[in-house]
């Protein structure tokens, strides 16, 4: 398994107080099963005699039990399980120490501390191998989110447990070396795991499951497993989403790569696959269905299409948005390290609104009436799904925007120079010859275009002034021409440091996917003493998938409100990275006289390739805790966004 981490944030906000939750006739048991699906082989080229050639499979079980003893599980004791098959899972990379990394990460970017301790300390009510309650009772199948367990929900597991039911977690674990994706051939793995612990509860005989009320659980992506789970499966009588991938809005210019390097446009494809392959088939479901939906899906882009299983379902289904709420929610991690009001009071929402509707669904109850009533009412709430008719859709309509780029007085032409549309995700780099093209949808007519470059004077013309211009744009630059203030420098008491972030985590990873041009990340890094002389620049690429030879430019700016405003260099600095090249980078600045005086943002921009890279390909950077966290633009002259928390791992030799 390979996790790398995206960058993401929680927002905090206010909500008013959860109704309450009965008392549990319960405990919650937990034990794991450890089998091997012999119908199928894992790791590809294996012999029958090789440990991994068969599919592992571990089976977390939450389960109603009598009587607790002992001490409950701790979280930590539930992660541990997580780096364990991580390990387990494959023969090529020990993936020990993964459970403190992934926890400092949580706990940073919820904003409870840096201490990873506060989370893998927090008690569970989860007992192992306790004594199984008597009785017959429902099964509900438990699908994790992408590359997850049942850690990341254990709180509501234990709540379905305790109020009678069987829980079955089952992870998200893809083809060999066990990564998820959203490719087809992955997810189906999930799903064929699913199917098989149903066999193996069956013939376990352990536990008195009544296979006539089967519930299915699944959070993200796992939903999508779900989906797919319940078409093959007609005994499967509800189903419960929690904001999960079954429907999806296509069109998102994501910056975050998923498991498989994939882009945005990739991850659309690959998820169109599966609707047309019919895996879902909503006109021929019969499930009771509930779905829970985040309230930021389309904050930050706008739909070209979408896909909305809840729409096509033609059985008894329930819609409840929480308009406020984020993806990072749908877990109780937050809830149980109190990131914040809305995540232990949203947490509460749905705690009792999934365990009432498997109550109503599977044991005949009327309390999910009560409870859907009091969620409906709420402020925060609306029944109503997405219509992506009623926003503003791209205009189908585009022209490209051919030119060359020249110094003013000589003519000659300048590389990787930015050229964009002005705080939009739209934009490019020149090349060596100084030729740039740009594609401009219609409706960005009343934009501007702006063009920048190390010691040149930026320029902006309006879109509608060069629309659809029959021949190719010739725009020149002048020279900036800046006075230095002389600094000096004494002998006396000059130290060596170095200054950012110094992660070369092999776990947690940001990057670039194939075809970003013009996107750029960094991190702020503090200037203690002034002045301040820089002799290098340092980096680790963690990973790198691309074909083509990369050439990244090394960018220091001053900050202006925590964001990049001017950048401080004179000259281009080139950063060349070989294909497949990993491992620590050195950059020599003694040559460029780099002086600082005040805090600065340092960044690296992705300016130009030698070659073509494949479609899916990239290259990473180590993430780690850096309190500054890291700022981003998808392409030339886009907005920075600071995302907190985790860094990425750039620092500077200074001498002082």
């Amino acid at each position: 398994m390979r996790y790398t981490v995206p960058i993401f944030f929680i927002q905090l906000f206010l909500f008013s107080p959860v109704f309450g939750q009965e008392e549990a006739p319960f405990h919650a048991g937990f034990m794991t099963l450890h089998t091997v699906d012999s119908s199928r082989v894992y790791k590809p080229g294996t012999s029958k005699t090789e440990q991994l050639h068969l599919r592992p499979l571990d089976l977390d079980i939450w389960y109603p039990a009598i009587a607790s003893k002992g001490n409950p599980l701790r979280f930590g004791d539930l992660f541990q399980l997580f780096e364990q098959r991580a390990t387990a899972y494959q023969d090529e990379v020990d993936y020990t120490g993964m459970v403190n990394e992934l926890a400092q990460l949580y706990v940073a970017e919820l904003g409870v501390g840096g201490n990873s301790k506060a989370l893998l300390d927090v008690v569970t009510r989860s007992y192992e191998n306790l004594e199984i309650a008597t009785g017959k009772f429902p099964l509900i199948l438990y699908m994790a989110g992408f590359n997850g367990m049942g850690f990341e929900n254990f709180r509501m597991l234990e709540r379905l447990a305790e109020t009678g039911c069987i829980v079955v977690s089952i992870s998200s674990i893809g083809r060999y070396p066990g990564d998820m994706t959203n490719e087809r051939g992955d997810i189906m793995e999930q799903v064929y795991d699913a199917e098989f612990a149903l066999k193996v509860l069956e013939k376990e005989g352990r536990f008195d499951v009544d296979t006539s009320k089967i519930g299915v659980l699944g959070v993200s992506w796992g939903s999508m497993g779900a989906a797919i789970l319940v078409n093959r499966n007609p005994n499967i009588m509800a189903m419960v989403s929690w904001d999960g991938s079954e429907t999806h809005y296509y069109g998102e210019s994501d910056t975050n790569l998923y498991a498989n390097d994939a882009t945005g446009a990739d991850n659309d494809r690959f998820i169109r696959e599966i609707y047309e392959a019919n895996l879902l088939n909503t006109e021929n479901q019969k499930i009771t269905y509930l779905y829970f939906e985040s309230g930021d899906k389309l904050n930050e882009f706008t739909p070209t299409d979408d896909y909305q299983y809840y729409q096509k379902l033609n059985t008894e289904k329930y819609y409840l948005r929480f308009k406020n709420s984020e993806h990072a929610h749908f877990s109780c991690i937050p809830a149980e390290l109190k990131a914040s009001d809305l995540a232990v009071t949203l947490y509460e929402h749905l705690e009792k609104g999934t365990t009432t509707f498997f109550d109503q669904t599977l044991k005949g109850s009327d309390t999910f009436k009560t409870s859907w009533s009091e969620l409906k009412a709420l402020e925060y709430t609306t029944t109503e799904p997405y219509d992506i008719s009623d926003l503003e859709t791209t205009n189908k309509e585009f022209t490209e925007l051919l030119g060359t780029i020249v110094d003013s007085k000589s003519n000659q032409p300048l590389s990787y120079v930015n050229i964009g549309i002005l705080n939009r995700e739209v934009g490019t780099v020149s090349d060596t010859l100084g030729n740039f093209e740009l594609a401009v949808a219609e409706t960005l007519k009343n934009d501007t275009l702006r063009i920048s470059r190390i010691g040149y004077q930026p320029i902006e013309i309006l879109v509608k002034e060069v629309w659809k211009t029959e021949d190719a744009l010739i725009l020149k630059l002048d020279e900036q021409i800046s006075a230095l203030d002389e600094i000096v420098l004494t002998a006396k008491a000059i130290k060596k440091r170095t200054l950012g972030n110094k992660t070369e985590s092999k776990f947690l990873g940001t990057g670039f996917g194939y075809d970003q041009l013009g996107a750029e990340m960094g991190i702020k890094i503090n200037i203690r003493k002034n002045p301040t002389l820089v002799d290098a620049f340092n980096c680790t690429v963690s990973q790198n998938r691309l074909s083509a030879k990369a050439i990244f430019r090394l960018n220091f700016y001053s900050v202006q409100n925590g964001k990049p405003h001017e950048n401080v260099l004179t000259q281009n600095i080139l950063i060349p990275i070989e294909p497949k090249q990993t491992g620590p980078i050195t950059v020599d600045l003694k040559p460029f006289n780099i002086v600082l005086e005040d805090d600065v943002i340092v960044t690296l921009e992705w300016v130009a390739n030698e070659g073509d890279n494949k479609e899916g390909e990239a290259i990473f950077f180590p993430l780690g805790l850096f309190t500054n966290g890291t700022l981003y633009k998808a392409s030339s002259q886009s907005k920075f966004r600071k995302y907190g928390g985790l860094g990425v791992g750039f620092n500077i030799d200074v001498r002082i």
